[in-house]
Parts: C-alpha cells; sequence; structure tokens
C-alpha cells in the first residue's frame, strides 16, 4: 500500500465504561480507532503509529484491518495499554480516570513509507506525542492536523483527569495546519469564554485552519481570519456521543484534501460526525456517499 492520504498518530486505548444500573463495559478507544476508521470507510488510504501493551486484546484489530486501515506503524510494547476509566451517574456527567499509559510514540516509530502520506493529524490522548515529531512532519512539508484533548489534561493523584492549559501552544501551533478542539478546550487554551474569539486568537498563533466543536450546536470555523457558523447535522438516532469529534476531524481532512475548501469540508464533517453517534463504538462509520445523501436531504446552511 502506498500513496496513503492519511496517517493518524496517537495511542489506541482500552475504555472501561460504566453507567449507572448498567454492568462495566470494555471497549476500544482514542483518537486513531476512530479517526483512521472513519477516514477510511470514507475512501481515504490510512495508516496508524500507536503503541499498546500486551494486555490489549487482539481481536480489536479486526476493526481495522476490515476498514482496510494499514497497521505497520502499530507497536506491542510492554504491559500496559493506555486505559482510561469511564464512569457516568444517574444524570449522565462523566468522571474519567487515567488507569495506565502505554510507551510514547517516537518519530522513529514511523515507517518510512508513511512519509509519502498527505497528512499527518496527532491525536494525543495524555502526552503520548512529543512537540518535535510535530515539527518534524511539517518541516517535511507534510499537511498536519491536531486535535489538542491530550495535551490540555493533567492526571491527579486520585487518576482522575482534569482540564487544564496547554502551556507550549505558541511553540507548536506555528507548526499545525488544522487545528481540532472543542468548545472547552479553546476556552481554557484562550482564557476567552466567546467562542469566536478564542478562534481568532488561535488562527493569529499560527494554526492556518481552526475547528472548535460544540456539540449539537455544530462547529465554528476559523481560517483566514474569517469566521463561519458550521450547523450541526440531525442524526437518525442518538445512542453514543464517543468518537464524534474525532469522526469529524476524519471528515474534515478527507474531504479537505479531496477539494481544498474549508467550509464545505466543516460541512461534510458535521454530516460524517452524525453517524457515529447512531451506535456503539466505530459500528456506524458512513460512505462518503452517505454522507452526502444526508447532507442533500438536511438542506444545512453555513453561516
Amino acid at each position: 500500500m502506498s500513496g496513503f492520504d492519511l496517517i493518524v498518530v496517537g495511542h489506541i486505548t482500552r475504555d472501561l465504561i460504566s453507567k449507572a444500573g448498567e454492568k462495566t463495559r470494555e471497549a476500544m478507544g482514542g483518537t486513531p480507532t476512530y479517526t483512521s476508521i472513519a477516514a477510511a470507510r470514507l475512501g481515504a488510504k490510512v495508516g496508524v503509529v500507536s503503541k499498546v501493551g500486551n494486555d490489549f486484546q487482539s481481536q480489536y484489530l479486526d476493526s481495522f484491518r476490515n476498514a482496510g486501515v494499514d497497521l505497520s506503524g502499530l507497536s506491542i510494547v510492554g504491559d500496559s495499554t493506555t486505559v482510561f476509566e469511564n464512569i457516568y451517574d444517574e444524570n449522565g456527567k462523566r468522571t474519567q480516570r487515567l488507569l495506565s499509559c502505554a510507551e510514547s510514540i517516537e518519530y522513529s516509530d514511523i515507517p518510512e513509507k508513511y512519509f509519502s502520506s498527505k497528512c499527518f493529524h496527532f491525536g494525543p490522548v495524555y502526552h503520548e506525542v512529543s512537540y518535535e515529531m510535530i515539527k518534524a512532519i511539517s518541516k517535511r512539508g507534510i499537511l498536519t492536523a491536531l486535535d489538542v484533548q491530550g495535551y490540555c489534561r493533567k492526571r491527579e493523584k486520585d487518576l482522575s483527569i482534569k482540564l487544564c492549559a496547554w502551556n507550549e501552544m505558541k511553540n507548536v501551533l506555528p507548526h499545525v495546519n488544522i487545528l481540532k478542539c472543542d468548545e472547552e478546550e479553546a476556552k481554557i487554551m484562550t482564557g476567552k469564554l466567546n467562542v469566536e474569539t478564542a478562534a481568532k486568537i488561535l488562527n493569529n498563533l499560527g494554526s492556518e485552519i481552526i475547528l472548535i466543536t460544540q456539540g449539537e450546536k455544530g462547529s465554528t470555523l476559523c481560517y483566514n481570519r474569517k469566521m463561519k457558523k458550521i450547523p450541526a447535522i440531525p442524526p437518525d438516532k442518538i445512542v453514543d456521543l464517543t468518537g464524534a469529534g474525532d469522526t469529524y476531524i476524519a471528515g474534515f481532512i478527507v474531504e479537505y484534501l479531496k477539494t481544498g475548501d474549508p467550509e464545505w469540508s466543516a460541512l461534510f464533517a458535521s454530516g460524517a460526525a452524525s453517524f457515529v453517534i447512531e451506535g456503539l463504538g466505530t459500528s456506524v462509520m458512513p460512505t462518503r456517499e452517505e454522507v452526502l445523501r444526508r447532507l442533500k436531504k438536511n438542506s444545512p446552511k453555513i453561516i
């Protein structure tokens, strides 16, 4: 397999999910899981760079293989995979704990054939991707995208995860072409409560395209100092919101590589994200044709 469109870098995780009144279940998670499988379903040639431990269930890899994702960059090292415990109360409020971390991902872990890719998307879940790797890929002239979530997290003594500011962003964002974050991350990174103000600040720090996801409120796109409001596309049903943001960025990157149009790509991303929440895990990932049909049906407007 050659001529990759997208390489996704970050830890594949084991997620332990506990909901009130239900038995705890385990699922595979992490940005590489949702983003790579979504992008492959949308027609892209995709590879993954990740590390898991010997506790990782090998049958999980079937999800990647069935989607056609290349796993040459996946290493099984050490005893532990990165494991998150997600506990939901009766009101759906989540408490998250980080129980273990896999080894960090190094630049040397990237297979040589991946450097032919059009884009690298960095999706750290907890500081496992070095800033130097992002800079090195950028210097190669490859399009870079970043989901900041793993850089805006700190682990407390009780292993709980809290949102925190990202102190190094001014040194990293000039090397990131496409920056994706959610509303809370944008606020804590910039200290601004207004999403549009936060987007402008992040744009001015060096990233060319800013995407701020806002759940059912849609998303905000900022590029070339232009601000656009992208509507949420309604799903047929809501089963699980996990992976919506990762599927959104997959949709954006795949369509942006195809069209070079940030506004259309963001609308397409919104349509792609509407599918994953209709099922558990990666069970509902759309094709490009399915996304286009849903967008045509809803006739959404960019403001």
